[in-house]
């Protein structure tokens, strides 16, 4: 018989990087309305896949990991970092090199994510108060250090630009009091089987 009876939803940590992607794409899309912006954007979750030179613009939004302190059987607060990712690929024309205009698209949109983000209009990223326990921009870092198409952008023959955006937000974990149970001893269900991987668990149900 499980221990834990109630069922476990989707957890804090989660539910801001969902949050950032979603505020993201109705944010730059206003801005994108508002000052004619003609790009085309695309946001995605934990994305996964390389960008390919055919793409405009890509961003997506991944968590990096969670650092908890505060413990308590009740709760705990993490600061939850993510990174977001921005590709841009450019193209050149009489007025403006290919690489150019990657970087302009480049820069354009860590302005837009930053200020975005940055807002004190979304000071709890829209969730009511208890979950979040602030939010700041740590660092912006561009394509010297991460690009995978080389060390350097200038390596880059197909004139694609990155830059990753690290978003720090301070995250309330819950779970319910435990009311303690007695101690039965070794769970019989429960069997511990060698296996090529080492010792494995196997739950007989």
């Amino acid at each position: 018989m499980a221990t834990i009876t109630e069922s476990i939803g989707t957890q804090g940590f989660e539910l801001v990087d969902n949050r950032i992607a979603e505020i993201l794409v109705e944010e730059i899309a206003n801005q994108q309305a508002l000052q004619s912006y003609d790009d085309d954007v695309a946001v995605f979750s934990e994305r996964i896949i390389p960008f390919d030179k055919s793409e405009d613009v890509a961003i997506t939004v991944a968590f990096r990991e969670a650092d908890y302190d505060g413990f308590t059987t009740k709760d705990s607060q993490g600061n939850c970092i993510y990174f977001i990712d921005i590709f841009t690929s450019g193209v050149g024309d009489s007025e403006v090199t290919a690489s150019e205009s990657a970087r302009l698209k480049l820069f354009r949109y860590i302005g837009l994510i930053r200020y975005i983000l940055s807002s004190g209009k979304f000071l709890t990223l829209g969730f009511p108060p208890g979950l979040i326990g602030g939010k700041y921009l740590k660092k912006i870092t561009l394509d010297t250090d991460y690009s995978n198409f080389g060390n350097h952008s200038n390596y880059d023959g197909s004139n694609i630009r990155f830059a990753r955006i690290m978003f720090v937000v301070r995250v309330q974990e819950n779970q319910l009091l435990w009311d303690g149970v007695a101690l039965q001893g070794n769970n019989s269900k429960i069997t511990y089987e060698n296996s090529a991987y080492g010792t494995k668990l196997i739950f007989n149900n």
